[in-house]
This record gives C-alpha cells, sequence and structure tokens, in this order.
C-alpha cells in the first residue's frame, strides 16, 4: 500500500490527511485530481507541481502530461506545452481533448497548419466537438482561407448555438 497525502482545508486550520492507495496509478490520479484544483484557482505554478509528481509516480498518466501541458502553456512556455501535449497523445491517441488543446497552443506559436491537422484529429475523433470546429475555423480565418474557416464555424455553431456566449464568457 502507499499512503499518499492531500490537504483538507476546514475553516479555520488546514491539515493534512492520509488516504491510503492501493497503487501509484492511483495516486498519480489523486495528484491530477489535486492540480485540477489548483489550476481551478489559476494557481498554474502550483498545479504543475502536481501534475508533474503524477507524472512522476506514473509516467503513463496521460492526464497528467496533458495537463501539464496546459499548465505550460499557461505560463508562456508553449514549446513545452506542445511537448507534453505530444507526449501525452503518445500515450493515449484517441483523446480528442488533447488534440484539441495541443491545437490551441500551436495557434499562439502561429503554427496553423499543424494546429489544424490537431483539430482535424479532434473532430475525426469527436465530430460533434463543437470547440474544435470553432478553433478549426479561427486557425483557417488566420491562414487567409476565410471561405473554409466559415464553414467550420458554421458547424461550430450548428453543433452549439450557444458556443460563441459561452467563449465570449471564458474570455471575460
Amino acid at each position: 500500500m502507499i499512503f499518499h497525502w492531500f490537504k483538507k482545508n476546514k475553516p479555520q486550520q488546514p491539515t493534512i490527511e492520509y488516504k491510503k492507495v492501493s497503487s501509484k496509478k492511483e495516486a498519480s490520479e489523486d495528484l491530477v485530481r489535486m492540480g485540477e484544483d489548483m489550476a481551478n484557482k489559476s494557481n498554474y505554478e502550483q498545479a504543475l507541481k502536481y501534475f508533474e509528481k503524477a507524472i512522476e509516480m506514473n509516467s503513463k498518466n496521460d492526464f497528467a502530461w496533458g495537463d501539464r501541458g496546459l499548465m505550460l502553456d499557461k505560463l508562456g512556455r508553449k514549446d513545452e506545452a506542445i511537448e507534453s501535449f505530444s507526449r501525452a497523445l503518445m500515450i493515449d491517441s484517441s483523446n480528442a481533448i488533447t488534440w484539441h488543446n495541443k491545437g490551441l497552443t500551436l495557434i499562439k506559436l502561429s503554427k496553423f497548419e499543424e494546429s489544424i491537422e490537431c483539430f482535424d484529429k479532434a473532430i475525426e475523433l469527436n465530430g460533434k466537438y463543437a470547440k474544435a470546429w470553432y478553433n478549426r475555423g479561427r486557425a483557417l480565418a488566420l491562414l487567409g482561407n476565410e471561405t473554409e474557416g466559415q464553414k467550420s464555424f458554421d458547424t461550430a455553431k450548428k453543433l452549439d448555438p450557444m458556443l460563441y456566449t459561452k467563449l465570449k464568457k471564458m474570455k471575460s
């Protein structure tokens, strides 16, 4: 058995409790959840530490690699983020979200053709992935292909009529 610690916040005093886990894989998954909690609080540096610890415990945890990529992107370390997404995809190439997230980072690096390939892969895996269609449209438009870009935007809007409103709120 492996004992894995986590902090449990109580109203006035933080404490550390120990949870019994059966494997390094389970401990790694717990660390990913804790990292995601930190990321949701915009504590990207701390989240990154959790994801890296999760990878130390289980180097085949594709979610840890993918989430690590997201944090690296947030921290402005785009090339490292791409490497992390690529590592996640080597472990599980059927994760449409990781393909999408890699595509987003590639857009930020002005690697539009590569980003479109990632969005296409995400769409191949999940044809109803409205955000992938939307971001495919963005990348195409940035390449100057407004006609094809608009077709992707239209598909995104058909799949999720509220997508533009949701994206606007996310950016606020």
